[in-house]
């Protein structure tokens, strides 16, 4: 099985009717669903038989969102739904959903596709904050990208919420520093990437670290050091 393939208008459990599909992956797909008696729209994410066959993968992450139900990045987990899809139950994870745009769009709408330095270091800003509170916990993400991350401007603030959060088994600090390789990666994506680097200043040269692994967490220990040096670094150069 390669998709649900729900169709709107299909009830979900007693409660909810699908409304569309908001994308998928190899672990399952994620549906944005409408409460029947409130009207209120949540998404619920449904992992395919083959790869959850006991639900174990279902349970530890719904267990893992309500760990983290007070990060702010982290979408806000409500319950579970049993559905039956082509003869099999499939338990369905509601949460809330999200407005944002995926931060791949976002990028690609500005011009030559690419964010000035000042809104890339305010994406990396935020995106380290949520995860230093996901780190705080004990947790990781392993998997940001720019696919896996809405943002929502709002003000002068932008909100973030970080999607598909990726189960790697137990926490242990090599996990963690992926997501500070990562959250560097989707900042030098921000920024424009390998064509643009060569112009970027100095300052966010230091922070992309030239995508070394090795340099950027030696840079950058925890996700906790990274936060203090974007709020503390000065600038040399005239942007």
């Amino acid at each position: 099985m390669d998709t649900f393939a729900l169709k709107p208008g299909r009830k979900v459990g007693a409660r909810y009717v699908i409304e569309n599909r908001l994308g998928g992956g190899s672990e399952g797909e994620v549906y944005q669903i409408r409460e029947l008696d409130t009207g209120i729209r949540r998404a619920a994410k449904l992992y395919f038989p083959h790869r959850d066959p006991k639900h174990k993968l279902t349970i530890r992450h719904a267990r893992k969102l309500e760990a983290l139900r007070y990060c702010s990045i982290v979408l806000q987990y409500h319950h579970s739904e049993i559905i039956t899809v082509q003869g099999r139950k499939v338990i369905a994870l509601i949460s809330d959903l999200c407005d944002g745009q995926q931060l791949e769009q976002w990028i690609a709408q500005h011009p030559e596709g690419r964010l000035s330095p000042y809104l890339a270091l305010h994406v990396l800003y935020n995106l380290v904050r949520g995860l230093e509170a996901v780190h705080m916990m004990g947790e990781y993400h392993s998997d940001v990208h720019s696919q896996n991350i809405l943002i929502t401007p709002r003000g002068v603030r932008f909100d973030l919420k970080l999607v598909d959060f990726y189960d790697w088994g137990k926490p242990q600090p090599y996990k963690q520093k992926q997501d500070i390789k990562d959250s560097i990666r989707v900042f030098h994506e921000c920024l424009g990437g390998r064509k643009y680097y060569a112009s970027l200043p100095d300052e966010l040269k230091y922070i992309c670290a030239g995508l070394r692994s090795d340099l950027m967490i030696k840079r950058f220990p925890t996700m906790t050091s990274l936060r203090m040096y974007l709020e503390s670094f000065k600038w040399q150069t005239l942007i």
